[in-house]
């Protein structure tokens, strides 16, 4: 398979998701020092950076799914960097001021255009590989992304550690115009955009649209549903890092952004392995052996809690391996079961689902974190992935005659 046709669309993927983080970063971690010591304001700025992201998934992903089915969505992925340009801009302007209503602003304003942007994306994969590029697009586009993560928040530690306002706004404006200039260089061969849809923009009408349309299609909720479980689990074991590194381990941030950093490298090569050992088709015997991995090496951080760094970092990297093993056949079998312009709608719904466990789940990390500890939050992700790994084997047809074929295999 030609792995140029792919470059330009992974290439302004990762360059949003490495700016997107890189300014989430240096909020959390410059930001701070505007405010007294005292005034708690650390993990205030936490909760409102990560939420003030995830909940423009909430309202908008009916209208992306609806963009999805009536532009190209090329065209889509366009307007989208032009709109983030001024964004980092004024960002850049935001942290020149030292005003975190103006930053603040701007991961919200981030977080529409990423909204817009994503069933576009995703639908391209299609277009530019057919049918059998889709598990090998999906597993190293979701490697990329995990690579973004950790190359944002490495390069904005370092920043906040010497800290230069120069450096800061640079990379953010250069990054956007690479990510426009990528964007332009895609070359996917597209259907015809719809002329007209019914479909609605209100959130509400659009979850329980989707919700009765998708049930004609059996197991795809739950397929959806553990989609959505395995980002609110990746999003929950990064907050939970952030907390636990410097308070158990006793790190500063960078060294944290470097756990963080294994984490994400685990995931990325998890979603790699996972596309590549596909071969061209859907493979959910995956999801319970990612499922079955995760279990193993949260029971053993949660049981050992060590303090080492060094062991504590090759347990969290298995978890996120596994979890990257976990979410490429979810994310590939949707891609495959819905065609043409109704896979807008279809990626839409899932990043709404998406977005709202990973909202629930910031929640409930403040929650936990706060009244039982750090080290309950692994206990609470492992009670997560059994859950759902038992509950897509037993009510997902496909994945369930899967398992039994390899389990009754003599």
């Amino acid at each position: 398979m030609s792995g140029a046709k792919w470059i330009p669309l992974f290439s302004t993927n990762f360059l949003g998701v490495f700016n997107n983080n890189y300014l989430k970063l240096l909020i959390i971690t410059i930001s701070v020092a505007w405010f007294p010591k005292d005034s708690g304001a650390n993990s205030y700025i936490v909760s409102l950076a990560s939420g003030l992201f995830f909940v423009p998934y909430i309202f908008f992903s009916p209208l992306a799914g609806k963009l999805a089915q009536i532009m190209y969505k090329k065209k889509i992925i366009i307007y989208s960097r032009i709109a983030e340009f001024p964004i980092y801009v004024i960002s850049a302007f935001g942290f020149y001021i030292q005003n975190i209503y103006v930053v603040l602003v701007c991961i919200f304003l981030l977080g529409i255009v990423s909204t817009l942007f994503s069933p576009a994306k995703y639908g391209l994969i299609r277009d530019i590989g057919g049918n059998r590029g889709i598990s090998f697009g999906t597993g190293v586009m979701e490697m990329l992304v995990f690579f973004g993560n950790i190359a944002g928040p490495v390069v904005a530690s370092i920043i906040s550690d010497h800290y230069n306002y120069h450096i800061l706004a640079v990379i953010l404006i250069v990054v956007s115009v690479l990510s426009f200039i990528t964007t332009v260089l895609i070359k996917a061969k597209e259907t015809e955009p719809l002329k007209n849809s019914s479909e609605t923009i209100n959130p509400i009408k659009f979850l329980i649209n989707s919700f009765k349309w998708v049930t004609g299609f059996k197991g795809m909720n739950l397929i959806v549903l553990g989609l959505g479980s395995f980002w609110m689990i990746d999003g929950m074991l990064q907050m939970n890092l952030i907390v636990h590194c410097p308070g158990i381990l006793k790190l500063s941030n960078t060294e944290m952004s470097l756990v963080m950093s294994i984490a994400l490298i685990g995931i990325g090569l998890g979603s790699l392995s996972s596309g590549l050992i596909s071969k061209g088709k859907v493979e959910l015997l995956l999801t319970p052996i990612g499922g079955l991995g995760m279990s193993l090496f949260l029971i053993l951080v949660y049981s050992i809690q060590p303090s080492n760094v060094y062991l504590f970092s090759f347990f969290i990297f298995f978890i996120a391996m596994f979890s990257g093993i976990f979410m490429v056949p979810l994310s590939a079998y949707i891609q495959t079961k819905i065609e043409g312009r109704k896979q807008g709608d279809m990626i839409a719904y899932s990043n709404f689902i998406t977005f709202l466990m990973l909202f629930i789940g910031s929640g409930l990390f403040g929650v936990i974190s706060d009244k039982l500890g750090t080290n309950s939050v692994f206990l609470f992700l492992l009670l997560i992935v059994i859950t759902i790994t038992f509950v897509l084997i037993k009510f997902v047809p496909e994945m369930n005659d899967r398992v039994k074929s390899i389990l009754t295999r003599k």
